[in-house]
C-alpha cells in the first residue's frame, strides 16, 4: 500500500503546498475580478493548468486511480 499525503491533488486541488497557496490567492482574485465586472477566464484558465499539472504528478506517483 503506497503512503498518501493530506494533500490529495482530486481532494484538496494541489499536491504541494505552494500549489495549494497559489490556488487560493487565484480564487481570491477570480472573487475581486468577478465583483468588479471584469473577466476570469485567464485566471480560471491559470488554476485549471495548475490542478491538471498536481493531477499528473500525483498520477506518475501513485499512479491513477481505480475507475471501479
Amino acid at each position: 500500500m503506497t503512503k498518501r499525503t493530506y494533500l490529495d491533488p482530486r481532494q484538496m486541488g494541489a499536491d504541494n503546498i505552494a500549489d495549494a497557496a497559489r490556488l487560493f490567492l487565484i480564487g481570491v482574485r477570480v472573487v475581486r475580478a468577478e465583483s468588479r465586472g471584469k473577466s476570469t477566464k485567464r485566471l480560471e484558465n491559470r488554476a485549471d493548468r495548475i490542478q491538471q499539472e498536481a493531477f499528473d504528478r500525483w498520477d506518475a506517483k501513485y499512479g491513477a486511480p481505480d475507475e471501479n
